[in-house]
C-alpha cells in the first residue's frame, strides 16, 4: 500500500500540516488531555494508535476534496461533508482498494466527525458505513493463510535451534535468524499487536519473574486501552535468557538501547520492520507469508477449532473489549465440528453400505 500511495498522488492523505487551519485546531482540541482545571477534549481518550488512523482516514477524505477542488478551507467541516460528496468518495476509492479498506476509511471519517460535532445528524453517514461493513470482503481469504499458532510456535523454536548449531557459519546471521525464530514463538505464545510488540523494553515491559518471563504494557499505549500483563511459557525462559546474554548484544554491536528487537545494523526495530521480517520469515517455512495481525486470528482459530468452549476466552487473550469477535470464532468453531460430525457420519454410513453390498454378495 505504501509504494501504491507513492506512485499515485491520488492515494496520498493530505497531511496534517496540510490541513485547513479550522480542522487542526478542531483537531488539537479535541484531543487534548484533561487537567485539573476541566476535561480533555471529545475525543482525548483515543489511544495513538487510534488518532493515528483517524488523521490518515481524515487525510483521505480532505485529498480527496483538494484533488476535485471542493476543498473549502474557510467552511467549517460538517458542511463539507455531503450525501453526494460521501457517494462520490466511495466510488473512487472502490478503484483503488480493497472493501474492507473502504469500509475502514469511512468508518474513520464517521467516527471523527461524530466525536468532533456531535451537534450534526450523522445517521445518514453509519447507515453508509453499516451497509459498506456487511458488503466488505478480505481481498484474499485469511482462512487460506492461516497456521495452527502451535505450529507457528514450533517453528520458531525450530529456528532458534538451527540458530545455536551454527546452521549458516556467520555469527552474525545465526543471531538473526535466533531473533526471528525467537519473535514468531514469542508473538504466537502471547498475541499482541505489531506496534507495542516491537515496542517491548528490557526490564520495563519484559521482566525475569522467577521460572518465566513476564509482560507489562501500560494501558496508555494499548490499542484497546486494555493492558497486557501476562507470563510467557517457561520452556521460553532459556531462550529469552540466551537472547538477552548473547544474541542481542551481538547484533547491537556495542550500541545501547532497552528496545527487545535488534535489527542486523544494531538499530532497534521499527513495527513496519519486525512486520516485514515476521512476514518474510514465514512465507519462507510456510510457504505464504503471515504477518503480525494474522497471528491473532490464527490463536483465535486454533482455540475455536480444538473445542467450541475454548472461544470464550478469546476476548480477554485478544485483549477485545466486545465478545463480537470470540462470538464470531465461536459460531465459525460450532461450524467446523458440525462438519466434522457429518463427515464422520457419512463415513460410517459409507462402511454400513460397503458391508451391506458384501453380505448380499
Amino acid at each position: 500500500m505504501a509504494t501504491a500511495q507513492k506512485r499515485d498522488p491520488a492515494r496520498r492523505p493530505l497531511a496534517f500540516d496540510e490541513w485547513p487551519e479550522v480542522d487542526r485546531l478542531t483537531w488539537q482540541h479535541a484531543v487534548s488531555p484533561g487537567d485539573i482545571f476541566g476535561d480533555g477534549g471529545e475525543a482525548a481518550h483515543w489511544s495513538e494508535a487510534t488518532r493515528r488512523s483517524y488523521i490518515f482516514a481524515y487525510g483521505r477524505w480532505l485529498a480527496f476534496l483538494e484533488q476535485r477542488r471542493e476543498l473549502d478551507r474557510s467552511a467549517a467541516p460538517p458542511d463539507r461533508v455531503t450525501r453526494e460528496r460521501a457517494v462520490a468518495y466511495v466510488e473512487l476509492l472502490k478503484q483503488q482498494v480493497a472493501s474492507v479498506t473502504v469500509w475502514s476509511y469511512l468508518s474513520g471519517l464517521h467516527n471523527i466527525l461524530y466525536r468532533l460535532y456531535p451537534e450534526f445528524d450523522w445517521t445518514w453517514l453509519r447507515s453508509i458505513v453499516n451497509r459498506l461493513h456487511q458488503r466488505a470482503r478480505p481481498s484474499r481469504s485469511i482462512i487460506s493463510r492461516l497456521r495452527p499458532a502451535g505450529e507457528i510456535y514450533q517453528a520458531g523454536l525450530r529456528l532458534m535451534n538451527q540458530a545455536e548449531h551454527h546452521v549458516s557459519g556467520r555469527p552474525l546471521s545465526d543471531s538473526v535468524m535466533f531473533r526471528d525464530g525467537l519473535m514468531l514463538s514469542m508473538l504466537a505464545a502471547c498475541i499482541l499487536r505489531v506496534r507495542n510488540f516491537a515496542s517491548i523494553e528490557v526490564g520495563r515491559h519484559l521482566q525475569r519473574q522467577s521460572e518465566s518471563y513476564a509482560l507489562f504494557i501500560e494501558v496508555t499505549t494499548v490499542k484497546n486501552r486494555v493492558p497486557v500483563d501476562t507470563v510467557f511459557p517457561e520452556q521460553l525462559t532459556p531462550l529469552i535468557d540466551l537472547y538477552l546474554k548473547h544474541h542481542r548484544p551481538r547484533l547491537a554491536q556495542g550500541g545501547d538501547t532497552l528496545f527487545l528487537w535488534i535489527s542486523s545494523t544494531g538499530r532497534a526495530m521499527k513495527a513496519h520492520h519486525v512486520s516485514h521480517r515476521i512476514a518474510k520469515v514465514t512465507e519462507r517455512l510456510f510457504g505464504t507469508p503471515i504477518r503480525p495481525h494474522l497471528f491473532r486470528h490464527c490463536a483465535a482459530t486454533s482455540l475455536a477449532t480444538t473445542s467450541p468452549e475454548l472461544a470464550r476466552i478469546i476476548r480477554p487473550l485478544l485483549a477485545h473489549t466486545t465478545n463480537r469477535t470470540a462470538e464470531r470464532y465461536y459460531n465459525r468453531a460450532r461450524m467446523i465440528d458440525a462438519s466434522r460430525r457429518h463427515a464422520a457420519t457419512l463415513t460410517e454410513l459409507r462402511k454400513q453400505l460397503q458391508n451391506g453390498e458384501e453380505t448380499t454378495s
